[in-house]
Order: C-alpha cells, then structure tokens, then sequence
C-alpha cells in the first residue's frame, strides 16, 4: 500500500490505478478479484487460462466476463478480460522488438520491401478470428512480452507505421490503447457477460500439464514468507504504538523500510511460488533476513518506552532483544548460552490469547517469572533432527512455558533464570506397562494405536472420530516416455501413477512426553526413500492438535523425483467427494472431485494433478449425515486435495530431477549440507460439528479462523540476555505487561493493519474474519466503538478510505461505476450497514473497512478508559426468519 501512496505523492489522484494486470500468474484466486473491488478497480486482464475453459469460451465467445469476487461483500463484481491465445506477446509476424525476426514493416510503396498490403491482410484475418472469442466487437491484442521494449523506438516505429495503414480501413479500427479505455469501450456497448463466482484454479496449458506443483515448491521459502509477515506486522504496530512520545520515532519508522520491500517483492509470481531460480530464493533469504534484523533492531527501545514505569523520565535500561529465526533446528544462542535470559511476548491480534513459549535450552532447571509471578514450565526434547554441520549448534532440550492470556497489542515480560545443572530432568521418562497411548483429555485429545505407532482417532469438541494419519510420496514422472513430454518440476505436478507410495518399514515409537503444558507422542519412520519424523502434540486448554513433522534427505538416486504427501483417513466418513480450501486465507470455495463449475475436462488423463487445489491456510471436508467436519490448517501455502471420501492430503515436500520446461531451466533439486533439503512444519487438526456449535459456543468454522488467525499473526517472540541485570533492577524500572487497547475486540474483528502513514498519521484497518454463514453470533453485523479504542491516546481524526488508503472512501463512492449486464446467478450477499453514529464504526461478515487516523495523547494517562461497547446487530434474513414465523 506505501506504493499507492507513492503515486498519489508523485502522480497525484489522476494516477490512481484502476486495473490489475495479472498476465502471468499460473491461475487466479477468487479472492484476488475481491481485493482488486475492494481497492476501487474495475477490472482485471489476464492470459494464462486452463487449455479446456479456452476452448469452452473462445467457442461461446466469452473472453470478457464478469467476476463476483465475494459470497459475502456488496459490490464485488469486476469486469474480467482474457486474451485471445495462452500467452502476451504480439501475435505471429508482428513482433518488431530487436529479439524477433519478423520483418519490419515497409509502408514506402517505392520499396524492393513492401510489405503493408500484406501485413494489413494478415492482420485482418487474425483479428477476425479473435473477434469470435468476444461477446462485443471491442478486442484487446498485447504487443509485448518479457524482457522486450529495451530499444522501445523499434517496436513504436513500426507500429506507428501499421496502425497508419489502417486509416480508413471500413472492417477495422486499430489504435493504441489502455485497459481502462478498452473497459470503456466494451462498457458502452453493453454485452451480455457470464457471470463467474469461483476461480480460476487449477491451470493447465495443455495435456499432462497441470501446474499445481508450485502450490508446494521450495516450501522453506514459503514459511519464511509467512514468518517475515507475522515479524512485519508485530513491528508495524509496535512502531506506531510508541509514535507520539517515542525517542527516534522517524528513524524507527525508516527501519521498517527494507522489510516491507522484501516482503512485496516476496509475492511475486516467481518467488512466493517457488518458481524462481536456486540463486534468487538464496538472494531472497539473504535480503529477508537483513530486512528483518534492520526492523528487529529498535524493538527493545521501543517495548522499554512502552513498559517503562515513569513515562516522564528517561530509560537507562538497554533492551537489545530480537527475535531467533533458526528455532525450528533448536538454535538459539541467547536462550542456550544465557544464566539469564528475558523473553517478550508481543500479541499483534486485538484480543487477548495464551501462546506456548518453545525456546533451546540446556537441560538444567530453570525459574521462569512473569507479571503473574512464577510460571510453570517444560524441558522437553525437541523433534528428532538430522545431523549436520550445524548440529554441535542445536539444543537437546527445548523449554516451553505458556505466556497466558497476553493482552490485545500488548506485551508479557518474562524473567527466566538457571537454577540448577544439567541433567535434571528425564525427558523421556519410562514408559508405564499400563500407559493407555491416549494423549490429551476429554475436550481435546488423541489415541495412538501402540502396535502400529500411527493415530488411530481423535477426541474434539465433544466428538470422536476414527482417523489416522501417515505419509507417503508420489514418483514424479519425468516426461521421457510419452509424446507429451511433459515431467514433474517447479510448476508442474505429474505422478506416475494413481496412488501415492507408503513409506516403508515400522514406524519407532521414539518417545513419549507428558507434562504439567503438553503431551506429546514422538514418532520416526525408516523408510530408506524419505526421512520423516514428526511429534503429534497437545497444549493443554488449546482446541486443536498439532501435527509437528520434519522431511528430507529425499532419496533421489534413480534420478526420479519425490513429492511428499501427509495424509489423514477417517473411514465411514461420507462428504461425497466435495471438500473446500480456502481463497487467499479469507473465504472457503467448494470444490468436487473431476468436476469444474463452467467447463467439463478429461479427469482420467491427470487424476491426481487436476484435483488439486492452493492451501494457503485451510482444507476441510464434511459428512453432513453424521455432522462431523474435520479440517486441517497450515503454517505455510500447500498443495492439497480429497482423492477420496473420508481423506484429506497435503503435499509438504518435493525434490525433482527434471525441468519441467515451463521457464525455470533447471530442476527442483535443492541441496543442504550435502543431502537434499529439510523441511519443518505444522498442521492444527480440529474436528467438530458440521452444523451445530459446539460445546464452546462456537462453530467449527468459527474456531477455524479464530485459530488461523492466531497462527497467521502469532505472538512475536523476543529474546534477550540479561546475566548483568537482575530481575528485581528490571521490576525498579519496567513493567512486565502492557496492553495499547482499554479492552479486547471480539474475536470475529481483527485489527488487520496499525502502523505509521504520513504526515503525522497512522493507517489503521478493522476485518471482520468470518463469513455470513460461519457462526450464528459471530458472523452477525459487529459495532465497535473507536473513540476510546486505545489505552493511551485518543482517536481525533478518522477519514475513511479505500482499502489502499490511496483515495477517500466518499469519492470513490460518487465516482460513477461500471454496471454490467450479467448472465447468471449472483451470490446472495450481505449490503454494507451505516455506521449508528460517530465514533462507531459497524463491519459485516468479510468487510475491512480502511481508515487515515490522527491520535492525541490522552489528557490523562493514569484514567483506564471505558469498555469497548460492541453490539451484534442480526442479520435481515434472520429477523424475516423470526417475523414468519
């Protein structure tokens, strides 16, 4: 959004943009169009469209089309326009950059060369074509491609030179032109455009093409895209929070500068995909990583401003804390090599919420103090690890401790302290000869079957459901047997066959831990192929259970590539081959196994490939005949599908031998310390009602986003060492909690964004999180009342705007819109409220609303400001419900 802002400074308003250009991506999220509506655009252009729905509309003349980006937000239509061939370059014979060989164009009718007559009938011929693909006579042909226009006069004079040779042409206009202008032009004419309502994955060029391997590539890049936004967010917001009488406020701000950067760049379509080159994601890694350590670096100035106990005097105490980017290989310096050691918890989320601490340590015996006194705490082994020449570095024990109920932008200080040596503690103790393998309790827990040492079910929300969980790898074909050609690499996903492999040999009951926090139960697969270790885990009050897995070393001595898969069975489950995935992390789309919503496709040339689908946080399936729902979140962007009823699988890992000649030129082989890569990560389970709620109040689907959110924007962990500076010194100066909001928002509203704008103002957005179906209380109209929102400073200005904060909200309503005439059912949506009255602000489900914000001190500091007032208005359609009957 610093972008927009940048346009508006340098361009001014008229530069505002209107359009999103999305030629490249390989397929488009419903979401993305929602966003584009929600940012004041009209439209959206792409190429790349799935071969079978090219051909479907290129029949029925449907290139241009309308796009309903939401289920649940007004206004979301946009006008949607597709080129006419898989591709952005000029068509055939008309490329005149210095990297092509067509010829020029000779208009001079003197010349050996000329060749207009020529150009112009050809021209036409294509053009009349192409017209058949359109539902009006306007059609938009790209005269580009990548890394062309570096002698840009080539290209114009030529077609300067064509587009004069249509002068008086009575079959044909040719003309510069814009998208905007050509929204326009196909506006006024007024076609009947089909109405879409879902997406456009997956995307496939051609037979045996499917390009859903990317949903997984270079999966390490991923989580760490997703960790560099959560550090992002928490340091935005602690920046802004010590804005007004914060020491350096401008050049914390400037720190943040290169993070936000690399995180735009991160969302690429060649780098959040995993499609780019070994080099450039180590290049990323490297920028990343400075990124975060340049925004990390005035963050314990900033929390010793926040907590410090005089605000009028200056602090003496240094807090050098950052956070420890290597935790998941058990490293962490300042926790490992510290007697003493401080750990701040920073919650980025407008509610408040308890986050299990998880920090390498010595095993010895430690004290850990906190604002609520002395905490009970953990040494636990961490998840069975492979050996390398970082190892000596890794810890053998990890302790883990709950930061509890952390206060909405606020922050928890704890003290942790060596008391005692090493080896006082048995991390493994024995196992008892009538241990049951059950883990957990009744609210939340799991058993393992103690001969196989795999899951054998799940206790949730009330509900128990048979279900296993193992892994297994699909062969990745290599394009050399077939007329196709076509092989597995960073874009594509092609299996050999049908059904995935499972590991081989016995799966080792490595372990088993139960604590005063969590229970947990360690398992280590032999398969010579994969190397896989994972701990199911429960956190003792927490709704879900984790799924904590490490893979690598992928055996690719056969020179076939391995693409990993974890999957969960539940037999007898019916959900009739649908399942859902998330769009973008914000609403579900309903998917059917072989089945598309506007176009029918071959199912039984890739079976696996075109069933699957982008995970960016949430699958889930449902039998409704017996109200189960079981659904799995993700700590990064996965591939994932149902193949079967009753069964959900990810892919977590893949490590190709070949190209899979879609741009990349090389293979998807990454290498670490001599073997190929590791991979660590989570999946949260949660099984509940499908219908009901459950015995919390809540839906399943409303304990699904309240838990993404939580993992999407966890606590931000800091760490520091303090072996000079006693507990009792710190409490002389610091508080050990702090909290920016009087009170906690409900948890269907999130405060999606608060950091510093320009001008001396901040840029501060709400997000109701649920859809209009989730919950029958939470996924009602919310109020919020903003004038007593903060602890410490007051709201004196709000101006509502767009979602890119790049144009006031009242203008863009007057600006006049483009209304299309559309053909086919509209999804039922819920119509924006008015706000009660001023300093209360009302979103329905899915809404953000977007606002510039100017804050004044609180007259009086000490004054603990009223209650948040929240009010639940119910929907139109449940009142109507409640009048007939």
């Amino acid at each position: 959004m610093i972008f927009f802002s940048t346009i508006n400074d340098t361009i001014g308003l008229c530069g505002i943009p209107r359009i999103g250009w999305q030629i490249d991506p390989f397929g488009h999220s419903r979401e993305q169009a929602s966003i584009f509506a929600q940012l004041g655009y009209d439209g959206v252009f792409f190429s790349r469209l799935d071969h079978a729905d090219r051909e479907k509309r290129n029949s029925e003349g449907n290139l241009n089309f309308a796009w309903q980006g939401s289920a649940n937000l007004d206004d979301s239509v946009i006008f949607g326009g597709i080129f006419p061939f898989d591709g952005y370059s000029a068509p055939p014979g008309f490329c005149w950059d210095y990297k092509c060989n067509d010829d020029p164009v000779y208009a001079d009718t003197e010349s050996p060369e000329y060749n207009i007559d020529k150009l112009v009938a050809n021209f036409v011929n294509i053009t009349k074509t192409y017209a058949q693909y359109y539902p009006s006579n306007h059609i938009l042909i790209a005269m580009g491609e990548d890394f062309y226009y570096e002698a840009a006069h080539k290209n114009f004079i030529n077609m300067d030179r064509f587009i004069k040779a249509f002068q008086g042409n009575p079959e044909i206009h040719v003309l510069y032109s814009t998208p905007s202008c050509y929204i326009k032009a196909v506006n006024d004419v007024k076609p009947e455009l089909k109405l879409k309502t879902d997406d456009f994955f997956p995307y496939s060029d051609k037979k045996h093409s499917f390009w859903t391997g990317y949903f997984t590539s270079r999966p390490n890049s991923k989580r760490f895209e997703r960790v560099g936004h959560n550090i992002l967010q928490a340091t935005k917001q602690l920046v802004a929070l010590n804005g007004l009488d914060g020491s350096d406020y401008n050049n914390n701000v400037k720190s943040l500068e290169k993070l936000r950067d690399i995180m735009g760049i991160m969302q690429h379509h060649d780098a959040i995909t995993g499609t780019e080159r070994q080099l450039v994601t180590n290049d990323y890694v490297k920028q990343l990583t400075r990124a975060i350590e340049e925004a990390e670096a005035p963050i314990g100035n900033i929390i010793g401003e926040l907590l410090k106990l005089n605000q009028n005097e200056t602090l003496d105490l240094n807090l050098n804390i950052s956070s420890c980017l290597l935790t998941n290989v058990s490293i962490c310096s300042i926790s490992q090599s510290s007697e003493n050691f401080l750990v701040v918890a920073y919650n980025p989320l407008a509610w408040t919420i308890t986050h299990y601490i998880r920090l390498p340590v010595p095993n010895a015996t430690y004290k850990v103090e906190g604002p609520d006194g002395e905490e009970n705490y953990d040494i636990v082994s961490p998840i069975s690890y492979f050996k390398t020449n970082m190892s000596k570095q890794s810890s053998e024990s990890e302790i883990v401790f709950p930061a509890k109920d952390i206060p909405p932008l606020g922050i928890k200080m704890f003290y942790v302290s060596k008391t005692g040596d090493a080896s006082k503690h048995e991390i493994y103790p024995a196992l008892s000869e009538d241990d049951n393998f059950f883990f957990g309790d009744e609210d939340v827990g799991f058993q393992i079957d103690n001969e196989t040492n795999l899951l054998k079910s799940v206790t949730m929300n009330g509900i128990s459901v048979d279900i296993t969980q193992n892994f297994y790898y699909y062969k990745s074909e290599t394009g050399q047997f077939d007329e196709s050609n076509a092989a597995s690499g960073a874009y594509i996903f092609r299996p050999t066959k049908l059904s995935p492999d499972p590991l081989v040999g016995k799966v080792i009951n490595a372990g088993i831990i139960r604590t005063t926090n969590i229970e947990e139960f360690h398992q280590k697969w032999s398969d010579n192929k994969v190397n896989v270790s994972q701990i199911i885990r429960v956190y003792k009050s927490e709704k879900y259970i984790e799924f904590d897995w490490l893979v690598g070393g992928i055996n690719v001595l056969d020179e076939r590539g391995r693409e990993v898969i974890s999957k969960y069975t539940a037999p007898e489950f019916e959900n009739y081959n649908i399942f859902y995935t998330d769009s973008n992390g914000r609403e579900m789309i309903r998917r059917e196994l072989n089945i598309r919503s506007d176009y029918t496709y071959n199912a039984t040339e890739d079976p696996v490939a075109s069933n699957y689908y982008p995970v960016t946080s949430r699958i889930l399936i449902k039998d409704e005949n017996r109200d189960v729902e079981i659904a799995l979140l993700t700590d990064r962007s996965q591939g994932g599908s149902s193949m079967e009823n009753g069964q959900i699988e990810l892919m977590i890992h893949r490590r190709i031998m070949h190209d899979d000649h879609k741009g990349l030129v090389e293979s998807l082989n990454e290498m670490e310390f001599g073997s190929g890569v590791y991979v660590r990560g989570s999946h949260y389970l949660i099984i509940g009602s499908a219908a009901k709620s459950n015995p919390d109040g809540k839906t399943s689907a409303a304990q699904q986003r309240i838990l993404a959110q939580k993992k999407l924007v966890q606590p931000w962990i800091g760490v520091g060492n303090v072996d000079s500076v006693s507990l009792d010194t710190i409490k002389q100066k610091l508080k050990l909690s702090y909290t920016a909001l009087s009170k906690s928002l409900p948890e269907n509203i999130n405060i999606l964004t608060y950091e510093p704008w320009k001008n001396d103002t901040y840029l501060l957005r709400f997000e109701h999180i649920l859809e209009q179906q989730d919950d029958s209380v939470l996924s009602n109209v919310t109020t919020v009342e903003v004038n007593n929102l903060f602890n410490k400073f007051k709201i004196k200005e709000m101006t509502e705007t767009t979602l890119g904060a790049n144009e006031l909200l009242e203008d863009y309503k007057q600006r006049s819109k483009y209304v299309w005439n559309t053909v086919g059912e509209k999804m039922h949506v819920i119509f924006p409220v008015n706000d009660s009255s001023e300093g209360k602000i009302s979103l329905t489900p899915m809404q953000i609303r977007t606002f510039v914000v100017k804050v004044a001190m609180s007259s009086n500091l000490s004054h603990k400001a009223s209650s948040i007032l929240v009010s639940v208005t119910l929907s139109l359609s449940l009142i109507l419900l409640y009048l007939l009957k």
